[in-house]
């Protein structure tokens, strides 16, 4: 790893000096293996020069760091606060620094993971493969299905490298809108309507199918709330867990469902369905995207590749 980045440190005489970041990297891998042979194999470079290394920190930090053990080395008090301190945040540096040489997603066959509802997997994943098979046709894409209440400990944990929800999720996960929609009424294509609406009288006595609310879609809930409850019942009459069932059902079974416009209009030509205004001022969704993108150089090269892609793809919706 070559890098340019120091770290200043007070030494004893009060005095700032600098420290080579790749002698801190050294450091952190002889501290985990606890062998100077197994940290240069795993560094790629000579005994000597590890032992070189420790040298020049044992006399930056006025401190052995690493004393000789029969099983290789053992590290002292400073050494362990040293790497409490400072372990994490250099593997992240040297991690970063290294995909930027190594990440090359014309080459690439890294798999990233985003969590997508199905409506969001049907209707905005095609838009995403197509972004990236630009500059990435080797880039492999998990789809994980998106539950709103544990998405963000998955993003934290590093389990998923993004998702994307019509609400915003909770916790530290940092988001941002990707869109706006709103909402109308999946009906029967024959279902008779008034100037590309559904006439209030007649959403009254429709049937409602739902979408549960693992989903995300909480406007949904504020579309009904906002027009009381003797639109809607309470309880639906059917409640599914994913939208790509609404349109079979409202076909064959003459339900009406609360819907994301721009979505179904994309997805209702295959079924006998279709989808009109609501009879009264329908609340605008915004579309986020997740991540633990922080915009301070936490995310990984690879990641920052990947979700600049999801932006290019669905921005302009």
């Amino acid at each position: 790893m070559k890098a340019t980045s120091d770290i200043s440190h007070i030494n004893n005489e009060g005095r700032a000096v600098s420290l080579d970041l790749n002698l801190l990297h050294t450091f952190t891998v002889v501290y985990r293996m606890r062998s100077i042979t197994a940290a240069a194999e795993s560094l790629g470079i000579s005994q000597p020069a590890v032992s070189h290394a420790l040298k020049r920190l044992r006399h930056h930090f006025g401190d052995e760091l690493f004393v000789r053990s029969r099983t290789g080395v053992q590290p002292t008090h400073l050494a362990t606060r040293i790497y409490e301190e400072l372990g994490g945040p250099i593997a992240r540096i040297v991690s970063v620094a290294a995909e930027r040489t190594t990440f090359d997603p014309g080459h690439s066959t890294r798999r990233f993971r985003i969590a997508l509802t199905d409506l969001g997997e049907a209707a905005l994943l095609p838009r995403i493969l197509a972004v990236m098979e630009v500059t990435g046709p080797g880039i492999r894409v998990e789809v994980v299905r998106l539950d709103i209440a544990t998405v963000a400990a998955e993003i934290l944990s590093g389990d998923l490298d993004a998702a994307i929800s019509s609400s915003r999720v909770a916790g530290p996960a940092t988001a941002e809108v990707l869109f706006e929609d709103r909402y109308g009424c999946l009906v029967p294509g024959d279902f008779a309507e008034d100037r590309g609406a559904v006439r209030l009288e007649d959403l009254r006595r429709l049937r409602e199918v739902r979408v549960g609310s693992s989903a995300g879609h909480q406007a949904i809930t504020d579309v009904l709330a906002s027009v009381g409850p003797d639109v809607f019942a309470d309880v639906p009459h059917v409640e599914v867990q994913g939208f790509t069932s609404l349109p079979k059902l409202v076909a064959q079974c003459g339900f009406a469902a609360i819907v994301p416009i721009n979505a179904f209009r994309q997805l209702a030509h295959a079924d006998d369905v279709k989808v009109l205004e609501l009879p009264f001022t329908s609340p605008s969704t915004q579309v986020w995207l997740s991540s633990q993108r922080t915009g301070r150089g936490r995310e990984s090269y690879a990641q920052a590749w990947f979700l600049d892609a999801v932006r290019e793809a669905l921005q302009a919706t």
